[in-house]
């Protein structure tokens, strides 16, 4: 770093706390980052050898003595046991040389045996258990108070509830939540086809889930976690690092998939190396390896600095780019009729496999980086999944780069378009790609599940003129099938049965697979939950939509505006006709009574039956279930170990009941 003079370095230092404070909220509170980390780092860095050389300018609040961002309003603050340290980073081969150095004049000659392990790029958690049972879960904070998101967590499917084994009888157990790659991959897709603006990376996606006031929500965004460390521990400690990892396996917590181990300086840097060259083959994204002393005595000896562990480094890998050029901008029409530009790019390898488009997402997503048809661009998967353009070089341009323009008219179609937020979007329900799409849709795993009626196939039979909605699904017969290039006998006999088999499927599953705006899995769920049949759902105004806890205003007016359409109307017809079940066949019953009508309840704890079957009883007197806490909030139901959601209701004001008196009140006369 340059020498700066008495005067300039208090303006630069106020500047650079301005900035990190400003990037922290940014990435720990909104999940969405303006910089990358490396930029984030710089900053740090510079902020640090400022106050370093200038011990009289430092200040107890620094953001280079603090880890993270403030505790949210919006949830219970919960006090770590054990501070949760963030960790010092490098990219630099050199400084990790360096950082064992030090490491071994405090060893004073004594061995020293290293762990390096995937640096998991997620939201960093803390889950406390007692005698077993999970009791608290919260994120990192400022390192000493964190948000309480235990309802959160506790959907979370490898996360156990109850510890296997022996545990201590309390343990702070440390990890990362993440989202998969895969999942990252269709969540980004359906923001797309929403108009939503995607987002960067798994990191913000998890952030974003992990954080929401509704626990269904982040249900259904499957995430997953992955944990490595501790921070309180009750009774003796494991002696190793390597130990104490076996003992979270043995007890059912996940742990990094891949461990190697070394001895000395040229050892480390070879399994960072060897981690990195294999790390797009793992479920989560990594930003790097993280490299521990393995004693845990050592670590102890060694203690920390005021925000990091002096025994533990995290090397940062280079975010894999390729150069490469845009010959082209295609639109695509999505199922809801969003045109999305893509690029077209020439082909070039990144991340695993060699890329040739990648998506742009929208109009103002072009401009705001000013990218051009012809440009030379960098080229990076996000969440090393989806292939996006980072960045333009501009310096390569000839003068001979073109300006990108939206069509004017539908490209599928010809038809008239409209501005929906970001988005441009074709008005025509009729237009081929639509079709497409919204059939591709309602077969896909997460609608109707229909196996084999996949993109391939569904072009192939909207191309001869089989499909040309989504009834006529139910309309296909063996004979024109067969008449299909590559389509034999079985193959035919397998589609027609995989048809009839999704007749049956439950309501929330064509309620998503209808392609009703801002209507996705976890709305269909609770509006199948809520209405039961596709017809009372259809009779809803839009006040009676916005009782329901997750539908908001916006998702309220257009699922109204959609059941009002003559087109839809007849599709509903259609599918009646079919034989599709449109709620009657749920298991789901009717309420059998209204002794609840009027209630709102929320679940927590745990209950001598499952939440599942709770549920049902409340909605077959006439209840309704909520996920969170909130002035709506008539009844909290609380089982044993209740948590932020007790001390919410009770501050609220909103009676609490014990399962006692649940059963008291539902039983039957």
């Amino acid at each position: 770093m340059p020498e700066m003079n008495e005067t300039a370095a208090p303006d630069r230092i106020r500047e650079l706390r301005a900035q990190i404070e400003r990037h922290n909220d940014l990435y720990y509170h909104q999940a969405a980052p303006e910089i990358s980390d490396r930029e984030f780092d710089a900053l740090l860095r510079e902020l640090q050898d400022l106050e370093s050389a200038h011990p009289d300018l430092a200040i107890p609040d620094s953001p280079t003595l603090h880890v993270g961002g403030r505790p949210l309003e919006e949830f219970l603050p919960a006090k770590h046991l054990a501070p949760m340290q963030s960790l010092d980073n490098t990219y630099s081969a050199d400084e990790l040389r360096e950082f064992i150095i030090r490491l071994r004049k405090l060893a004073e000659d004594r061995p020293l045996h290293f762990t390096i392990e995937p640096k998991v790029d997620g939201v960093a958690i803390s889950i406390l258990y007692e005698h077993g049972r999970l009791v608290r879960a919260a994120t990192r904070g400022d390192g000493t108070t964190g948000d309480d998101v235990t309802q959160n967590v506790r959907t979370i499917s490898n996360v156990p509830h109850r510890l296997s084994g022996r545990p201590p009888a309390k343990i702070e157990v440390r990890g990362e939540i993440y989202l998969p790659k895969s999942v990252f991959a269709s969540l980004n897709t359906e923001r797309d086809e929403e108009g939503l603006p995607p987002f960067a990376n798994p990191r913000n996606a998890a952030a974003g889930s992990i954080k929401q006031l509704d626990p269904a929500i982040t249900a259904s965004r499957k995430l997953a976690a992955v944990f490595y460390g501790t921070g309180f521990w009750e009774g003796e400690h494991p002696v190793t690092g390597r130990t104490l990892l076996a003992s979270l396996e043995k007890w059912g917590l996940p742990v990094p998939e891949k461990i190697l181990e070394a001895s000395d300086t040229d050892g480390v840097v070879t399994a960072v190396e060897s981690l990195g060259s294999i790390r797009h083959n793992f479920v989560y994204e990594t930003d790097g390896a993280v490299i521990k002393l393995d004693n845990i005595a050592l670590r102890r000896e060694f203690g920390s600095t005021a925000k990091a562990p002096r025994w533990a480094i995290a090397y940062k890998y280079e975010p894999e780019r390729a150069e490469t050029r845009l010959l082209d901008i295609t639109v695509q029409v999505g199922r809801t009729g969003t045109l999305t530009p893509v690029a077209e790019l020439s082909p070039v390898f990144v991340s695993g496999s060699t890329i040739s488009r990648a998506t742009l997402h929208n109009e103002e997503e072009i401009q705001r980086k000013d990218i051009r048809i012809g440009d030379t661009v960098l080229v990076e998967k996000a969440g090393e999944v989806i292939p996006a353009v980072v960045e333009v070089k501009k310096a390569c341009r000839t003068g001979e780069e073109r300006l990108f323009q939206m069509p004017t008219n539908c490209p599928s179609c010809m038809g008239s378009l409209h501005k929906d937020g970001v988005a441009w979007k074709c008005n025509n329900p009729s237009c081929p790609a639509q079709v497409r799409r919204r059939i591709e849709y309602f077969a896909s795993k997460q609608a109707m599940d229909i196996e084999g009626l996949g993109e391939a196939l569904v072009n192939q039979l909207v191309d001869a003129s089989l499909l040309a909605n989504i009834a006529d699904i139910y309309a296909l017969e063996k004979a024109p099938l067969l008449a299909l290039e590559r389509m034999g006998e079985k193959s035919a006999s397998n589609l027609i049965a995989a048809i009839d088999e999704s007749r049956s499927r439950p309501l929330w599953r064509l309620l998503n697979g209808l392609g009703i705006p801002h209507v996705g899995v976890t709305s269909a769920r609770d509006l199948a939950s809520h209405f039961h049949t596709i017809d009372a759902l259809k009779a809803a105004d839009v006040p009676t939509l916005l009782s329901i806890h997750s539908i908001g205003a916006i998702m309220a007016e257009a699922i109204h505006t959609w059941f009002q359409s003559a087109d839809n109307i007849a599709l509903l017809d259609a599918l009646r006709s079919a034989g599709l079940n449109l709620g009657e066949l749920d298991e789901a019953a009717p309420p059998t009574d209204t002794r609840l009508a009027g209630t709102n309840w929320v679940l927590t704890g745990t209950l001598s039956i499952s939440r599942e079957e709770a549920s049902d009883i409340i909605r077959r007197h006439g209840g309704k279930i909520t996920g969170s806490v909130s002035k709506k909030t008539t009844h909290l139901l609380a089982g044993e170990d209740a948590g932020s959601k007790l001390a919410k209701a009770s501050a609220l004001g909103i009676p609490v009941m014990n399962e006692t008196a649940f059963r008291e009140i539902t039983a039957q006369e």
